[in-house]
């Protein structure tokens, strides 16, 4: 054997018996603020408020002007390559989404969508888009929730080399409903999490969305069972990656002048050991570029998100009433 093939031969075998490297996955999830089309749907009730007929006046030009205010800060992101697994609330239907995914077109993703009409009577939903150069969706499910035309609950099981992980978005009743519809939100999710727990004891999966409560109320800590502690979890308990913007005073959305961490990340017990996905320890994180925040002139009100609409007035600069909330997976 000559040099120069020997050479290539210890080459080839280093290639081929290299181990795998390390990646990580930016996953966001975000309650968009009523990203409607301007059409009324006749089969739906709560969507005419968002009509260029309305008081809003939404018209098209309004509604483009919310899609390149969501893509600006999605394509900053993750070092301005954007997510590679993005779940949202409050959004009208497909054919918003495919509009959301045309605004992302620069970030060079193949992003697909998984979605279904839900029972809301406002006619928003929940969604879960996904880069497919990155992920593979071998699953969806969507799950109703008995709780006065809520939301229904989004799965998705995904591949990425033969390791699995499951999103579950959510969107539970807002607070001018009562607790009791939250926490049969909360059952619902935890019913099908015990089967997935009960499969696999070390299944990887994040539960995420806007469920309306901080991680203290009884929903999330009580019947989700979503704790504090990301060590010594037993019996299918889970963390809330979101307790230490709590204890930091921060969070994704303003009421009475004070933050609050009604979105949520919690990891099961799986993503919390080294097989497989593991979420990075700390990288969950509000995301916040200046752009996304409004100072009021009262210098006794905190900045806070900048949203779309304050009542019936539209903002040009506004882009969601939410901060997202993303972390990273690393496999």
């Amino acid at each position: 054997m000559t040099i120069t093939r020997m050479l290539m031969f210890t080459a080839a075998v280093a290639l081929f018996t290299a181990p795998a490297r390390a990646g990580e996955l930016y996953v966001v999830s975000w309650n968009v603020e009523n990203l409607f089309d301007t059409v009324d749907d006749p089969e739906v009730d709560g969507d005419e408020e968002f009509t260029p007929t309305a008081a809003k006046k939404y018209t098209e030009e309004r509604y483009k002007t919310h899609l390149k205010n969501l893509a600006r800060v999605l394509t900053k992101m993750n070092d301005g390559k954007g997510p590679d697994v993005l779940g949202l609330c409050e959004i009208e239907n497909r054919a918003v989404l495919k509009d959301l995914v045309k605004e992302l077109a620069p970030l060079g993703r193949d992003y697909r969508i998984v979605h279904k009409d839900s029972p809301s009577d406002r006619g928003i939903d929940c969604a879960v888009l996904y880069d497919a150069k990155q992920v593979k969706a071998v699953f969806e499910g969507f799950h109703f929730v008995d709780a006065d035309k809520t939301r229904d609950i989004v799965e998705v099981e995904f591949d990425k080399d033969g390791k699995r992980f499951t999103v579950f978005m959510n969107h539970w009743p807002s607070r001018g409903n009562v607790p009791a519809q939250r926490a049969t939100a909360a059952k619902t999710l935890r019913k099908r999490l015990d089967a997935l727990l009960k499969l696999d004891p070390a299944a990887d999966f994040i539960v995420m969305g806007d469920l309306n409560d901080t991680p203290a109320d009884e929903s999330v800590k009580t019947h989700l069972r979503a704790g504090s502690s990301s060590t010594g979890l037993t019996d299918g308990q889970l963390y809330d990656t979101v307790w230490p913007l709590v204890n930091a005073g921060k969070g994704t959305y303003v009421f009475d002048n004070k933050w609050e961490a009604i979105d949520h990340i919690i990891v099961s017990p799986g993503l919390l050991d080294d097989a497989n996905f593991r979420w990075k320890a700390d990288s969950t994180e509000a995301v916040a570029f200046d752009f996304q925040l409004f100072t009021p002139a009262n210098s006794k009100m905190i900045p806070r998100p900048n949203r779309l609409y304050t009542g019936n007035t539209f903002h040009d600069s506004g882009v969601s009433d939410h901060l997202p909330l993303a972390c990273v997976l690393k496999y």
